[in-house]
């Protein structure tokens, strides 16, 4: 480095110029100064400071050139930096990227893992097409049933491995699943994929005219919207469309999406079946009653506030639920109204 380089640098340091490494070489190069060398720096011109700082590198350099060694070190050193954060943020981003692509592909299927894109049949997948005029019931290796209706086609394994039990449905069929916390059952159907622990549902393909549905019977069942997503980017980029499905609800294919609905001939839940064989009531709330009909069918029913001083009379025992709001209302001159999965009793006027 010559004086006049020197020179250069204290200006630019002064005008806040100096790049992070500069700075550091000039703060090194101060602190070697003397404390006599400080104090006359406190009084002295900036030409003196820029002598004594030349004078004291100047003692301190070797004939191989220290002080350029230092810059140089510096510098590389800054640069190794940056070098190491750009590839440590890179690094990150592919570990995130591959993360959430894995996380996609394994926790949102599209089809069975026993599916293969082979010619050649797979000797542990069975077949099943029903080619009667009855259902007919297929038991599988975990004791599941399953009720296919005419025309409907079953793919399955011989035996279910792995954590997921898998099958691949065409057409319509009832399920009543085997119950198992840790191995999810899947049913793989036509634009949509159902995933359940246990329960009993029904899958109802879409035909012309006809959408496709999953109704609940009992339990709790996961309803995923399967339409167009062979597309990977797709796959990556989204999640795809999914609804909680519950006793006495349904979830319904739309072009786009899926919808949850009641069912069209809501069934008493497990142990209500008597109690609604019985049901018989003198002056009670519409508040009351739409809460009672809750907790017999699992469905949000509610009353309007403008019902609060309406009461109803009378016996609704021995039929369905819809039965039941039509003498309800006609009793009370009131109404009712199904919004997606709840049951609105309101005043008519």
């Amino acid at each position: 480095m010559s004086r006049e380089h020197f020179h250069q640098l204290l200006k630019r340091y002064l005008a806040g110029q100096c790049t992070k490494s500069e700075e550091q070489l000039l703060h090194h190069w101060y602190h070697m100064l003397d404390k006599g060398e400080h104090q006359k720096e406190n009084t002295s011109s900036l030409e003196a400071l820029e002598d004594a700082l030349w004078n004291k590198i100047h003692q301190r350099v070797n004939g191989n050139g220290e002080v350029e060694t230092n810059v140089t070190t510096l510098t590389k050193r800054s640069n190794q930096t940056r070098l190491w954060l750009v590839a440590a943020s890179i690094s990150a981003l592919l570990i995130t990227s591959g993360m959430m692509v894995y996380l996609r592909i394994a926790c949102y299927p599209i089809r069975p893992s026993f599916v293969s894109t082979h010619t050649v049949p797979d000797s542990n997948v069975i077949v099943v097409r029903n080619e009667t005029t009855q259902h007919m019931k297929v038991i599988l290796s975990d004791e599941s049933l399953v009720e296919l209706y005419p025309g409907a086609l079953l793919e399955y394994p011989k035996r279910f491995s792995g954590k997921n039990r898998e099958v691949h449905l065409v057409g319509d069929a009832f399920f009543a699943v085997a119950a198992s916390k840790d191995n999810p059952f899947w049913v793989f159907h036509e634009g949509m994929i159902t995933k359940v622990l246990g329960t009993k549902f029904k899958i109802t393909a879409p035909k012309e005219g006809v959408k496709g549905e999953v109704i609940v019977y009992s339990g709790k069942v996961d309803v995923f919207y399967n339409v167009g997503r062979e597309n990977f980017v797709r796959r990556v980029l989204s999640v795809p469309d999914k609804i909680l499905v519950t006793t006495n609800k349904k979830a319904i294919l739309l072009p786009e999406r899926l919808e949850a609905a009641v069912t069209e001939n809501p069934l008493p839940l497990t142990g209500q079946a008597d109690v609604v064989r019985q049901e018989t009531f003198r002056d009670i709330p519409m508040p009351t009653l739409a809460k009672t009909l809750s907790e017999l069918y699992g469905l949000n029913v509610v009353a309007d506030d403008s019902l609060a001083e309406t009461t109803f009379t009378g016996n609704i025992s021995g039929i369905g639920l819809f039965k039941q709001l039509d003498i309800i209302c006609t009793v009370t001159d009131t109404q009712y109204e199904v919004m997606g999965t709840t049951i609105i009793l309101k005043d008519k006027h």
